[in-house]
Order: C-alpha cells, then sequence, then structure tokens
C-alpha cells in the first residue's frame, strides 16, 4: 500500500484491516434503542385447568432479554406498577426477551418460559414487543 509516497508494510495494511472487520458491533447495550412491553397474567384454575377469569398487568414480574444467539440471559428487569418493561440503550441486531409462566404438574420444572423474538434494525428504534401472556396456577 502507498500512502503519498510512503509504502506501507503490507503486515501493517493486514492489521488494519483485521482491527476493522473486528469493530462489527453485536448485539448489547451501547446503542440507542430500546425494547418495551408488558407481562399480563391470567389466571388458570389447578383443579379443572381452565381460567378463572382474573387477569391483571403484572407488577414485579422478571422478564429477561438474551443478545442475538447467546444460550443464557444477558440483562433482566421487573415490570413496574402497570406491567411495563423496558430495557433500553441497546444496539441494532436480534434479541430475544422472556418471562416465566407457570404450568401444571406435567411441566417438570413448573414453569416454562414464554418468548419473543425481536430484531432491531434502527440505531434508535423503540421496539414495542406484544403482551407477554403468562399463567398463575392457583
Amino acid at each position: 500500500m502507498n500512502l503519498q509516497g510512503r509504502t506501507i508494510p503490507a503486515w501493517a495494511t493486514a492489521a488494519l484491516l483485521i482491527s476493522l472487520a473486528g469493530c462489527a458491533k453485536e448485539p448489547g447495550e451501547g446503542g440507542k434503542a430500546e425494547i418495551q412491553g408488558r407481562v399480563f397474567v391470567k389466571e388458570v384454575n389447578k383443579d379443572t385447568g381452565l381460567p378463572t377469569g382474573i387477569e391483571y398487568y403484572a407488577p414485579e414480574y422478571r422478564v429477561y432479554l438474551i443478545y442475538g444467539d447467546h444460550e443464557t440471559f444477558d440483562d433482566d428487569t421487573r415490570t413496574g406498577p402497570d406491567g411495563r418493561y423496558k430495557f433500553p440503550w441497546l444496539r441494532k441486531g436480534d434479541y430475544t426477551v422472556f418471562a416465566y409462566s407457570e404450568c401444571p404438574d406435567d411441566c417438570e420444572s413448573g414453569v416454562r418460559p414464554i418468548y419473543a423474538h425481536i430484531s432491531i434494525e434502527n440505531k434508535s428504534e423503540v421496539y414495542e414487543v406484544p403482551d407477554i401472556i403468562v399463567e398463575d396456577w392457583k
């Protein structure tokens, strides 16, 4: 490579290209985008398996966020009094939001995750996740 009459060694050019390729930003914190939504609870009668008719937005409910294709969660938060949560300051990329729902006795751990997959394409996007609906077996 020649820069104004100076020759730059090939190894320096290669190092520069490798370092620039490594600057691609993965999903995660450090941006201006935001994911937000609400957690909605539907109570279910554990004896009959039928809905009780009691439904509400869940206060103080834990919600998790996975960046990209990670296998475990990278961030978590709790909902406010109106069931609303948000994950601010995110970069463009793919994310998975989830919360745990109770499940009947045939569910080995007693809970199962309810997932929502999100793709942020704009660096300042505010993505509204459809309600995450969880069950409360009473």
